[in-house]
């Protein structure tokens, strides 16, 4: 007899925004849609999903223009159904959302400054903590795997949760006061694959989408 709670988890950051590519600030509000290359993105990743026979119940998917449009072309390709859940979306960035990289250093300079050198600070004005969005994240991850039937679990979100979920699978956590989390890089259409025990998270590998974005691109948003 299967254990319900033996889960492979796969992570899947949306397709490219023109948002990413200006390298504007996008959050849990941002509107931005997919551009044309976010949307191949989308196909590479229903492709892998495909390929690999992933048997899951459905796709989980953070609230977002951008992530559900990368849901959607995969559920037209796969057909699993689409739940919205609103906890699995990106930081909430406040004030900083859709700014340009030169507005929001200008206007919360010392709140960038924890962003690139002490992410266990950042704190944006109207938004929510690095550790609040950490939080947040790994709980319902959690919560929806231990309730989900299936053996593999799907999930569209960002790249800042996922980086933090990373952070906290491989003990790279802010809790423990390190200033600058190491783990590896996420682009957009990357799938993060997580194995889930029933208690614990283990990071498997990182599988790089065929449409690949520059390094400049995969660090915004």
């Amino acid at each position: 007899m299967q254990d319900v709670y033996k889960k492979t988890i796969y992570i899947i950051r949306h397709g490219q925004t023109e948002g990413n590519v200006r390298g504007n600030w996008l959050g849990a509000r941002s509107i931005n849609p997919l551009n044309e290359y976010g949307k191949k993105q989308a196909e590479d990743t229903a492709r892998v999903l495909r390929e690999k026979a992933v048997d899951a119940s459905r796709i989980f998917s953070s609230p977002t223009r951008r992530a559900l449009e990368h849901s959607e072309i995969i559920h037209k390709r796969l057909g699993y159904p689409i739940e919205k859940v609103n906890s699995i979306t990106e930081i909430n960035l406040g004030l900083l959302e859709d700014r340009t990289r030169e507005q929001g250093l200008r206007l919360v300079p010392e709140e960038i400054d924890d962003w690139n050198n002490n992410l266990r600070n950042f704190d944006p004005p109207l938004g929510e903590t690095a550790l609040e969005a950490s939080e947040r994240f790994f709980e319902t991850i959690k919560l929806l795997t231990i309730n989900d039937s299936k053996p593999d679990f799907i999930i569209v979100s960002h790249g800042v949760v996922i980086k933090l979920l990373l952070a906290s699978v491989l003990k790279a956590s802010l809790e423990t006061g390190e200033t600058k989390i190491q783990v590896p890089q996420t682009k957009h259409g990357s799938i993060s694959v997580f194995n889930f025990d029933g208690q614990n998270f283990t990071f498997k590998n990182i599988i790089e989408n065929k449409y690949l974005d520059s390094k400049e691109v995969a660090n915004f948003g």
